[in-house]
């Protein structure tokens, strides 16, 4: 029933971006491409429409109508253009040889293996301190409500609110087959554009090269968010070449409601914007007008509107909804970015500081040097093992080697040149931002395309060696990620089956794989039902039965924080009183990490000097005012040794 709610969701997506691809005359001759540009579109509309459906005028959702009227509409589009929408060209798979197939079996392995993951309760990291968290509380409360500390409750979220759909129209495992589902559309959205401009092939290989990194593999099954903001990065760039290609300023328009969707989900995102409209903005002065400008739109409206304007006019429309939002409820409208100009609720110059340092220590350094060799550090020394000294994630290089091919590309050339300047300029982005690898995963799809077309090339090349050879790299990706990753992940976490299939209970499987489940279960029977509880060194509260407070980011930590301010256990005691909580849950393994690893985490001595004060001083917090009420699974209980009024007298 899950899947089939998921599948409800795409279609109708699919139905709804069919329509204004019909309006605006921007449909291809190719039935994949046109679907999965449909539904893209058909996602940013249900993210946005979800959006102002929690914008509650006295507890009515004044978008209900609005909603039926577009499932009325894709419904209505479905019934007359199903064979028009509905990708159906078997016959294609043909053409690509036993080689081709062999491929094609190998992805709809690696895809079907993220599915049989995808199929479990959400126990993943983020999933639990967010992205499923704000939709939760959105859910239970009818509506946009303030979330104390979550710092990320306060960024654009236009992803989590796809996930608040799904989780409205099935549960939080619908959250993380959305995310799947959006990883196979990205597949087959690089299949239809390289169907399209190349060969089938290029687009299965595109595919293999994208999927075939750990960090990817486990993203397709989770309720994270960039292998979903990876098929909104592909289609902007995209947009912005067919407009560039054709012509068409329509696809300036779609080219800049996808940028807005990217900006509306991550700030990191802002990366695509910027890419598309810069290239968009100065294309005219490289490009002279017959050798790329085909036709004007055939939509007269948009005919004469600069196609960086109208790419402008989506994306500042679709990121200003939640620069208001911030702005309504912490005084900073890109909170909690520039507190020295904006400043903002439950934030500090402290945590700033801490923020930045954090998100610049991330990675191997920041010389001349340093930034020169990271294309080729990130591909081949990357891994999530060093934490964030090796960008907290591990890539693949099978993805890399292939680009000297690039040279060899005959037919289409300047297509591959583009997309390849759209990943530089994004990478030169992100270069300069936090070096984290989920951050880089949007962009991997275009890079993918640019290997596999580069390989494709060397097909009608002589001698057929290099083309067997690099033929060869492809098929040894997946076997490095079956034994490097798949392996290892099936041999950790065991067979997921008995909760597939019904055979074990959701509180059995997650017992063994959230350290705090257990003392979320002695919470349920020890504490009254509103009664609020407090996450000391823990995050992670999905699961918990009862209102809480936590920090959302340990590296920039609001407790600490606060520590720092009260400058001794007794006023510290004190300053947690307004939060009215008589149990503590600790998670004792971060706790420890904390003490071996936390001065890692800054570059300025300043920083690590005041985080390590900050630890020693609610140490001794601990030692004073709290006692140990319960423990298991490396987490544990505590309680105020008396009740917080008195602590605080």
């Amino acid at each position: 029933m899950r899947n089939m709610v998921i599948l409800m969701l795409i279609l109708l997506a699919a139905g709804i971006g069919h329509v204004l691809l019909r309006r605006l005359r921007l449909l291809s001759d190719c039935s994949v491409y046109n679907f999965c540009l449909s539904a893209s579109i058909g996602l940013v509309l249900f993210s946005y429409a979800t959006f102002f459906s929690l914008v509650r005028l006295a507890g009515v959702n004044i978008l209900l109508p609005f909603w039926i009227f577009i499932v009325a509409l894709s419904l209505r589009e479905l019934y007359y253009h199903l064979r028009e929408i509905i990708p159906g060209s078997p016959d294609r798979l043909k053409s690509l040889g036993g080689v081709g197939i062999f491929f094609a079996a190998v992805l709809f392995i690696l895809l079907f293996y993220a599915w049989y993951m995808a199929l479990t309760p959400p126990f993943s990291w983020d999933a639990q301190v967010y992205h499923l968290v704000i939709p939760k509380i959105y859910l239970e409360n009818n509506g946009f409500v303030r979330i104390p500390l979550n710092v990320y409750s306060n960024m654009p979220h236009s992803m989590d609110l796809l996930f608040l759909l799904s989780m409205e129209v099935g549960d939080d495992i619908s959250a993380n087959l959305l995310h799947y589902a959006m990883g196979i559309l990205l597949c087959l959205s690089l299949y239809g554009f390289g169907r399209r401009h190349f060969s089938p092939m290029v687009g299965i290989i595109a595919s293999l090269l994208f999927i075939c990194h750990p960090m990817v593999m486990y993203e397709f099954s989770v309720s994270f968010i960039d292998v979903g903001l990876g098929l909104f990065c592909f289609w902007t760039a995209v947009c912005c070449l067919e407009t560039i290609r054709t012509g068409r300023a329509g696809f300036a328009f779609l080219s800049g409601l996808f940028a807005g969707m990217c900006m509306g989900a991550k700030y990191t995102m802002i990366a695509t914007a910027l890419t598309a409209f810069l290239i968009l903005l100065f294309y005219p002065i490289f490009v002279k007008k017959g050798d790329y400008f085909i036709s004007p739109s055939p939509v007269p409206v948009i005919r004469d509107i600069s196609p960086s304007i109208l790419f402008l006019i989506p994306a500042v429309f679709l990121i200003l909804p939640w620069l208001i939002k911030s702005e309504l409820n912490t005084g900073n409208p890109i909170y909690p970015l520039m507190y020295s100009i904006f400043g903002g609720r439950e934030w500090s110059a402290q945590q700033s500081s801490w923020l930045v340092d954090w998100q610049h220590s991330i990675g191997m350094g920041r010389s001349l040097v340093d930034y020169l060799l990271l294309p080729f550090r990130v591909f081949i020394k990357s891994n999530l093992a060093l934490g964030y000294a090796g960008f907290a994630g591990t890539l693949y290089p099978y993805i890399l080697l292939p680009l000297p091919t690039l040279l060899f590309i005959r037919k289409n050339g300047r297509i591959i040149l583009f997309i390849f300047l759209f990943f530089t300029i994004f990478f030169i982005f992100w270069a300069f931002g936090a070096q984290q690898v989920r951050f880089l995963i949007p962009a991997l799809p275009l890079l993918a395309l640019c290997s596999a077309a580069g390989i494709n090339g060397l097909k009608e090349r002589r001698p057929k060696f290099f083309y067997a050879l690099f033929l060869t790299l492809i098929a040894v990706a997946p076997v490095h990620l079956a034994a490097d990753h798949i392996y290892k992940e099936l041999k950790r976490e065991g067979s997921y089956l008995p909760i597939i299939v019904g055979s074990q209970t959701r509180a059995e499987f997650l017992r063994s794989r959230v350290r705090s489940y257990p003392s979320f279960e002695y919470l349920k029977t020890h504490c009254k039902p509103a009664e609020q509880v407090l996450l000391l060194f823990e995050n992670k509260g999905y699961y918990c039965p009862h209102p809480y407070y936590a920090d959302s980011m340990f590296e920039a930590s609001y407790f600490f924080n606060m520590a720092l301010e009260a400058g001794s256990p007794e006023v510290f005691a004190a300053s947690l009183h307004k939060y009215q909580c008589r149990y503590v849950v600790v998670d004792e393994c971060i706790r420890a990490d904390m003490h071996k690893y936390g001065k890692l985490l800054y570059s300025r001595q300043k920083n690590v000097s005041q985080f390590q004060n900050a630890l020693a001083l609610i140490e001794r917090f601990m030692e004073s005012y709290l006692e140990k009420v319960f423990e298991e699974n490396q987490s544990s209980v505590y309680r105020f040794k008396s009740p917080v009024k008195e602590n605080c007298n």
